[in-house]
């Protein structure tokens, strides 16, 4: 009543969880029509939330992170005034993401809008299989790490449950243009990431992609690229070449230095899955066997300091700014 009908009071309103007990339905419905109306009616709200329901993710001038430190303190992580990220604006028709790029907003953004912004950390991979396999793979390495340690006693519990503890995330972003996106957010949030794609060549040219397409023709390593093949057994053409070459490019300057990785020449290659059918089943019953490991090409040592399952270098370890809350 307050939000549609009061003009003359400005009060402070402060709620906990507002969304507690409340199907996602009505919690957007709690938001828009109570705390937006309540703010545009000049009303000062304050809020606590883990649903992405109750926040519009292209308005987060209003938004503020928090989260635990080491020692359970409360720190800031993120409290940015201006808009978001306009380097998302379309060249061409001057509309943001959420409408010049819906399609990609609905297939990877909404359903992983809370898992960026309510994780500590998240991995960003390129299709389903990359989850399945990573997460046997994760789960393969804690158990490796922890099995001289007696003060675990269910080992194997701990070992499923190790990303869940971190607060860590593995999001699907099926494709590599739509990781673009989820990286912008990630850096937007400030949120840690690491992005694992494919890297979709037999030739394994990456310490080149940052070349122009000019400079890496001229190079010795050209003259097998060139005999890349497509499924059907087909020469690419340059034009394909350059535009799949391109498309690493853009992922390798879009990403923090040390934190992509790529499969080469796809997951299946790597982990020795020789059929082109992607099935699942297949893939689930390999990672399950007896013959299945995995080294350094499906697992890097960069990936492992993520995870924090690996203490990082001396020198890539950056001391925290000082985080004051702002109010």
């Amino acid at each position: 009543a307050i939000a549609e009908t009061n003009t003359e009071d400005e009060c402070l309103f402060l709620f906990e969880e507002p969304e507690s007990f409340l199907h996602e339905n009505h919690q957007e419905y709690f938001y828009k029509t109570v705390l937006c109306g309540l703010a545009e009616k000049g009303h000062q709200v304050i809020y606590t939330t883990h649903s992405d329901k109750m926040i519009d993710p292209f308005d987060t001038k209003g938004l503020i992170r928090l989260e635990q430190d080491e020692k359970n303190q409360t720190v800031c992580k993120y409290n940015k005034t201006e808009d978001f990220s306009p380097e998302q604006i379309d060249e061409d028709t001057g509309e943001i993401i959420n409408m010049s790029r819906y399609n990609e907003f609905i297939k990877t953004i909404e359903p992983n809008l809370n898992r960026i912004l309510f994780s500590k950390k998240v991995i960003l991979v390129e299709g389903p299989n990359d989850v399945l396999v990573y997460k046997t793979a994760i789960k393969k390495k804690v158990l490796d790490l922890i099995q001289d340690n007696a003060e675990i006693i269910n080992k194997e519990r701990y070992a499923e449950t190790y990303l869940n503890f971190h607060n860590i995330s593995i999001i699907c972003h099926h494709g590599k243009g739509t990781a673009q996106y989820l990286i912008q957010l990630c850096k937007w949030f400030e949120l840690d990431y690491y992005v694992i794609n494919d890297w979709d060549f037999e030739t394994n040219f990456i310490a080149y992609v940052s070349k122009s397409f000019d400079e890496l023709k001229a190079l010795p390593v050209w003259a097998s690229i060139a005999q890349e093949k497509n499924s059907k057994g087909e020469l690419y053409s340059e034009a394909t070449l350059k535009k799949m070459i391109g498309t690493n490019r853009n992922l390798v300057a879009s990403a923090k230095e040390g934190q992509i990785h790529f499969n080469v020449k796809k997951l299946e290659t790597v982990i020795g899955y020789k059929s082109n059918d992607k099935n699942s089943l297949s893939i689930w019953e390999l990672l399950n066997s007896d013959d299945f490991t995995f080294d350094e090409q499906l697992f890097p040592e960069s990936l492992e300091r993520f995870l924090e399952l690996k203490e990082s270098e001396p020198d890539e370890i950056i001391a925290e700014e000082e985080n004051d809350l702002p109010f």
